[in-house]
């Protein structure tokens, strides 16, 4: 009789157990993989929203004050502004803020609070708490024929035809003077002292502020059924469209806090050579002031529950927040008063410790005014 052979039971539970240790091994590696990939895609999502918003607001702040080759204080300020800007404070004497005298021309901020800084001008649940909003103002780069030649493009055409168009427009002569006038008017002789070397350059008026959703869904303010029932801040950019009109467009989502801090051109000897101080925006001195920097906080749009997203995230001297490992916000003390105290409970989202967060910097340099 042949003698058979095989595993015997001790064999097989033995062989069990080694692959239970070697299948325990690949998942647990799985795990750890699928773990790292979820960080890196929240770490690139913040990265990338980082990137554009920054873009963004450099471009703008680098042509602040740009009134094709003439100063603020040589330009004929716009007196009609019927129909012109939204609700509010944000009327068209305020979108118009430009000339002679004028504080804001081509660059302003506001602190943030617990309510938007200007009044009536966005509504409460369109808001950030606690974020700062700044405002620009300036001529863009193209520049038309004011003669509306045959062979030129007419400037005040429609608005597929001259990129950006608003429903005003600055005539300037380089180095001299300036006018703004409405669309559709005839361009001002006067007060411009020359009828050649003469440009016209749609008039540009850009709000930047954190609204609490992207998509408002049809609705007129943010909910919580915003964003598909998870809500998603986002750098809102307001603007002047064809008809005078402020309109609000989403620049980029998945920015959770910003602040603005700036430093002037004038030397208060309080500062070592070289160094230049920056503040908030109730301390600042709007002439002069010749750098702006930003602040921004990215957050993921999706949440992670693999490890713990919490960290103190210190914007500026008056905006700093930490989240701990339960989720819970709080605010340090700081030099003055911390605006982001002003933040209501649950502004950072519900178990805001869920999500990966990015703290990033950059100061932009007012070329205009450096230039003179």
């Amino acid at each position: 009789m042949r003698k058979q052979s095989g595993f015997s039971l001790v064999e097989l539970m033995i062989a069990l157990v080694i692959g239970l240790i070697v299948v325990g091994g690949l998942v647990s590696v799985l795990m750890a993989s699928r773990q790292a990939f979820t960080l890196q895609q929240s770490n690139n999502f913040n990265q990338e929203n980082i990137r554009f918003a920054s873009a963004r607001l450099s471009w703008s702040l680098r042509m602040a004050d740009f009134w094709g080759g003439t100063k603020p204080d040589k330009i004929t300020a716009l007196t009609d502004t019927a129909g012109i800007g939204g609700d509010g404070d944000c009327n068209g004497a305020f979108v118009m803020s430009v000339g002679p005298g004028a504080m804001q021309n081509g660059v302003y901020g506001y602190d943030g609070g617990e309510d938007f800084p200007i009044k009536d001008c966005v509504d409460p649940a369109n808001y950030v708490k606690g974020s700062d909003v700044l405002v620009v103002r300036y001529a863009d780069v193209i520049g038309y024929d004011p003669d509306k030649g045959p062979d030129t493009q007419d400037f005040n055409g429609d608005a597929s035809a001259v990129p950006n168009t608003t429903s005003v427009f600055l005539v300037a002569g380089l180095g001299q003077q300036a006018a703004l006038f409405r669309k559709d008017a005839a361009v001002p002789a006067a007060p411009l002292s020359v009828t050649s070397g003469r440009y016209v350059y749609p008039y540009q008026f850009e709000m930047y502020y954190l609204r609490p959703c992207a998509d408002l869904g049809g609705a007129d303010k943010c909910s919580a059924t915003s964003d598909g029932g998870a809500p998603s801040p986002s750098l809102v950019r307001m603007r002047m469209d064809a008809t005078g009109k402020l309109v609000s467009e989403v620049v980029v989502d998945g920015i959770e806090q910003l602040s603005f801090e700036y430093a002037s051109r004038v030397d208060n000897g309080a500062n070592p050579p070289g160094q230049t101080a920056f503040g908030p925006a109730a301390t600042t001195d709007w002439q002069n002031v010749t750098q702006v920097r930003t602040t921004f906080v990215a957050r993921a749009a999706s949440r992670d529950m693999s490890i713990k997203h919490s960290g103190e995230f210190d914007l500026t001297g008056h905006c700093a927040y930490k989240i701990d490992d339960t989720g819970a916000v709080s605010y340090p003390d700081t030099a003055v008063t911390n605006g982001c105290s002003k933040a209501l409970s649950g502004a950072y989202g519900d178990q805001p410790q869920q999500y990966a967060r990015i703290l990033s910097q950059q100061v932009v340099l007012l070329r205009n005014r450096v230039r003179g």
